[in-house]
């Protein structure tokens, strides 16, 4: 008859508790996994299929009493290296969703945020438009195996029970946060250029013919100019994209 004793019970919990709660806060920050329309209790199942399956790869876990002010030291530094992992994710998928937001200005169609009551936040359609080609690129370039990856790599970083300095660094999220805003423009920058030549011709047919009236025209024109230009940099975004994410991980996991 096969007989356990308590501290070996705690440490057969803890060796899938560990990896479970880091698994769960990347499931709830990160892009696409985190969407409310994914049920808490199919991410509950994921991170425990995910810990039951890096567990036995993990070096052993140290040996605490699980309801010892330690043990809740070092749940929390799970969920700490877990969360930062999947914001990493989010800030490229904020970049795409930045452009996309200053591709929908230059085009004139920020005006319908005003006026969409069914969306607080007053995002416009290219805005919406970029958001959801990132998510499907997202899922195309299995960013989701990507983001697995890196949680497993992560313990070879942030070994449990160690404190985790790194993630209090500032210059890490400070060097993110302009990764954002550079990547973002760069992604812009196309459609900015040709809604800049656009508004320029636009002021001198305004400025030659005086009785015509820029409005009836200049905003049709403009939304269907911007629309080309958009549809002919949809291909260009996957690369960038690509390369956001793997140098978002790269700032925790080198």
């Amino acid at each position: 008859m096969l007989s356990f004793t308590t501290a070996q019970l705690e440490t057969l919990v803890a060796a899938g508790l560990w990896p479970a709660l880091r698994a769960l806060a990347i499931l709830a920050t990160a892009p696409v996994l985190s969407n409310r329309a994914v049920p808490r209790a199919v991410k509950i199942a994921l991170a425990l299929a995910i810990a039951f399956l890096l567990a036995p790869a993990l070096p052993a876990p140290p040996a605490v009493a699980l309801g010892s002010a330690e043990s809740f030291a070092i749940a929390g530094q799970q969920v700490a290296i877990g969360a930062a992992l999947g914001f990493a994710v989010r800030l490229a998928m904020a970049a795409v969703e930045m452009a996309g937001e200053v591709v929908g200005l230059q085009m004139g169609l920020s005006f319908a945020g005003f006026f969409d009551l069914s969306n607080p936040q007053g995002a416009n359609a290219a805005g919406s438009l970029l958001s959801l080609t990132a998510t499907l690129l997202f899922l195309a370039l299995d960013g989701h195996l990507m983001v697995l990856g890196a949680l497993a790599e992560s313990f070879r970083v942030f070994p449990v029970g160690e404190f985790p300095a790194r993630l209090l660094a500032t210059d890490d999220f400070a060097r993110m946060g302009g990764q954002v805003f550079s990547i973002a423009l760069t992604l812009a920058l196309p459609m900015i250029t040709v809604m800049l030549f656009a508004n320029l011709a636009l002021g001198v047919i305004a400025r030659a013919a005086p009785q015509l009236n820029i409005f009836s025209f200049g905003f049709p024109f403009s939304v269907t100019l911007g629309m080309v230009a958009l549809y002919l940099t949809l291909p260009y975004l996957s690369e960038p994209l690509q390369r956001t994410i793997a140098a978002s991980f790269s700032i925790f996991l080198r």
